[in-house]
C-alpha cells in the first residue's frame, strides 16, 4: 500500500468509526476520531471546541432526539492540502425506522478537516450542513450543479 493509499484508508476508517460510535449511542466513540482540541460545527449552527464536548453532546442527542437513528456515511473526495492535512466532503444519511429521519433532507454534506500527527489520523474541523434547494443563481452555479449529479 503506497503512503497515498494508506493515508486514504485511515481517513476513511475515521468516519466508519465515527459512523459506528453513533450506530452504538456511544458518544465517547463518536469523539474518539477527533483531536484534542477539534472544532465541531452540528447541523444546527450549534458550536463546540474539544473532544470531551463533542463526546458529551453526542450522548446527549443519541439518548434524546436521535435516540434508534442510524447513520451511514459517504466520502465524495478527499483533498491532501500537505501529506499531512486533508479536506474531506463527506454525506451522512441519518435513518429511523428504515426512512430518512428528516422528511425533506435525505442526506447533511459536511466540510472535515482531517489531520496527521505521529502517524494517526484524527478530524480538526468538522462542519455539517443540510442543503437545501433553490432557485439557481447563474451559469457557472448551474454547471457546477451538473458535474456534482453526473
Amino acid at each position: 500500500m503506497t503512503p497515498a493509499e494508506s493515508s486514504e484508508h485511515a481517513i476513511r476508517a475515521l468516519l466508519d468509526a465515527f459512523v459506528d460510535g453513533w450506530n452504538a449511542a456511544n458518544g465517547e466513540a463518536v469523539a474518539s476520531v477527533f483531536t484534542e482540541n477539534a472544532d465541531f460545527t452540528a447541523i444546527t449552527g450549534l458550536h463546540v471546541r474539544g473532544r470531551d464536548q463533542i463526546a458529551h453532546g453526542h450522548n446527549e442527542i443519541l439518548s434524546t432526539i436521535y435516540r434508534g437513528t442510524t447513520l451511514a456515511a459517504r466520502v465524495e473526495s478527499i483533498h491532501y492540502l500537505r501529506p499531512d492535512v486533508a479536506l474531506v466532503d463527506a454525506k451522512f444519511m441519518l435513518r429511523k425506522d428504515g426512512a430518512s429521519f428528516f422528511s425533506n433532507v435525505p442526506y447533511t454534506s459536511a466540510g472535515i478537516v482531517a489531520t496527521c500527527e505521529d502517524g494517526r489520523w484524527a478530524i480538526a474541523v468538522f462542519r455539517n450542513m443540510v442543503p437545501f434547494n433553490r432557485p439557481v443563481a447563474g451559469p457557472l452555479e448551474r454547471e457546477l450543479m451538473g458535474a456534482r449529479t453526473s
